[in-house]
């Protein structure tokens, strides 16, 4: 096959196998799930949940004002500057959205228009939650709005009470951002027509003009494109998003959502499996983070396990090649100009195809290996990067879902023990790598030392190195997406590496055993195939 033959079918194969793997790396996110994480980001600027105060709550239904007697926030500073650092401190999404739009002369929203909007928002909160009935037979909701109180309008987010129950905005609050047209959830439909009715309130000069609103939801939308743990089986609360670390309402995917053919027969059985595992330990009393662990520990020996029916002879046929390595040397060193000579490279190619072929061994399986394992290992990042339950809980006091990367990065984890459990998880992974990817070679190389140097091949020397660099640009690429991934991929990682290791071992002694058997092979009466006696 003619050079350019090859590079264009590559170029091809290389094209034909990102369209299908880019399906893996999508978002799991449906436009419901991230209008609860944009709601998680700016829940807005309203303290619902304090009791004492000079200012009264209102909401806004089909836009009449009704006053909350319940409940009472705390009134903001006169002073413009300082209201709007309360605000900051209070709600942060907006800081950096504000200095943006200060620097590019953006007029910037009224505090009384911040606070308007969320009596909007609450206003369609309060119609959503009366007309879910369970819901509101659950919570307890008075037949009179205005007697609302705080608890039911927000649940305490700092409470470590399990079975707190969610209030109106906890449930319904994400309606900011979504709304439904022909049954299908969209974002930003509710918040135009939300600040619509805001603009017929308090007028126009009160709002933001609409390049702080093309600002806004551009800073929003960017805040929540890097989350995608939304591959969950069942609806539940999952997560911890915003600056409170809240848990979000997920729905549940089914099977048949997946279009992809990668999504359909491998992402989504592994994100259902990690689904379960974590249940089943969770109801087993197993703590969370703990049980997550456990999980991806399963999956890997499943993954691995399966993945080795499929390279088994490639993985004997790489410690059959490092049990060769004597031999290999012996014709390597018959051959001292290979790499300039044409007539000694053919003869060179010969010996080792003779030897290849005698021992059963095929140089190329390692790329039939290589192309079996990418889609797979692009598969597993996926379904792990999108698994609910492994953005939640906390392992040592780190979030799986969060990189390791960042949680070093920041200054108030090292306080809490988060960045130490990040940075042991960090050496262990890389060690296991480190191991795991050069061990073949380690074990080349003491079979290469078992026969004296009878000369340097260049060829073969060029060929090594080349192989070395590409094990070492491949080492560091794991090693730091395992710094910048989630947690959770760090540790598939290191568990895998240590499977690696366990399997390199493992073949290496079997091929072992196979070669003493036949050098040394028993024959009759006790005797073995010299015809001595034992």
């Amino acid at each position: 096959m003619k050079k350019k033959t090859k590079i264009l079918l590559g170029g091809i194969t290389l094209l034909l196998g990102s369209v299908i793997l880019s399906g893996c790396t999508a978002s799991f996110c449906s436009p419901t799930d991230k209008a609860h994480m944009l709601y998680a980001f700016d829940y807005g600027v309203t303290n619902y949940r304090s009791q004492a105060g000079d200012t009264q709550a209102v909401a806004y239904i089909d836009g009449t004002q009704i006053t909350l007697t319940n409940i009472k926030y705390q009134s903001y500073s006169s002073d413009e500057l300082l209201l709007r650092e309360e605000i900051y401190e209070y709600c942060k999404t907006y800081k950096n959205i504000d200095t943006n739009a200060t620097k590019n002369g953006i007029r910037l929203p009224s505090v009384k228009f911040l606070t308007t909007f969320d009596a909007v928002v609450l206003g369609h909160a309060i119609t959503a939650a009366y007309a879910d009935t369970d819901f509101a037979n659950e919570v307890g909701l008075p037949n009179d709005k205005t007697k609302l109180t705080a608890d039911q309008i927000v649940r305490d987010w700092k409470s470590t009470d399990k079975n707190l129950k969610k209030g109106i905005l906890d449930k319904y609050g994400y309606l900011k951002y979504a709304d439904s047209v022909n049954d299908k959830k969209v974002l930003w439909t509710n918040y135009d027509l939300y600040y619509s009715e805001v603009v017929d309130i308090i007028g126009v000069d009160e709002c933001p003009s609409s390049d702080y609103i093309k600002l806004y939801k551009s800073a929003m939308n960017s805040s929540i494109n890097a989350y995608r743990s939304c591959l969950a089986t069942e609806s539940g609360d999952y997560g911890a998003y915003g600056p409170r670390g809240v848990s979000i309402e997920i729905e549940g995917k089914k099977w048949t959502d997946w279009k992809g053919l990668l999504e359909f027969i491998l992402i989504w059985p592994i994100g259902a499996l990690i689904d379960v595992l974590t249940k089943g330990f969770l109801g087993a009393g197993i703590a969370s983070g703990w049980a997550q662990a456990l999980s991806i520990l399963i999956v890997t020996v499943i993954i691995r396990g399966l993945m080795l029916l499929f390279t088994i002879k490639q993985s004997s046929s790489t410690a059959k090649m490092n049990e060769l390595q004597p031999e290999i040397q012996k014709i390597q060193a018959k051959y001292p100009n290979a790499n300039t000579d044409q007539n000694q490279k053919q003869r060179m190619a010969q010996e080792m195809q003779k030897l290849y072929k005698k021992h059963n061994i095929n140089p190329l399986s390692s790329l039939l290996t290589m192309f079996i394992q990418f889609p797979v290992f692009i598969c597993v990042w996926g379904a792990m990067q999108g698994s609910s339950y492994l953005s939640s809980g906390t392992l040592l006091g780190l979030r799986l879902s969060d990189s390791i990367s960042s949680v070093l990065f920041n200054a108030a984890n090292w306080s809490n023990g988060s960045a130490i459990t990040a940075l042991i998880l960090f050496l262990l992974m890389s060690a296991a790598q480190v191991v795991a990817m050069l061990l073949p070679q380690w074990i080349q190389k003491a079979r290469a030392k078992q026969v004296a140097k009878l000369g340097k091949n260049p060829a073969q020397a060029s060929q090594n190195n080349r192989m070395k660099w590409f094990t070492y640009i491949m080492m560091g690429m794991i090693i730091f997406m395992g710094f910048s991934l989630a947690s959770g991929m760090g540790i598939y990682w290191l568990f895998g590496a240590l499977f690696s290791i366990a399997q390199t071992l493992i073949m290496q002694a079997v091929n072992d055993r196979k070669s003493r058997k036949t050098k040394y092979g028993t024959g009759r009466k006790g005797e073995n195939v010299t015809g001595r006696k034992k």
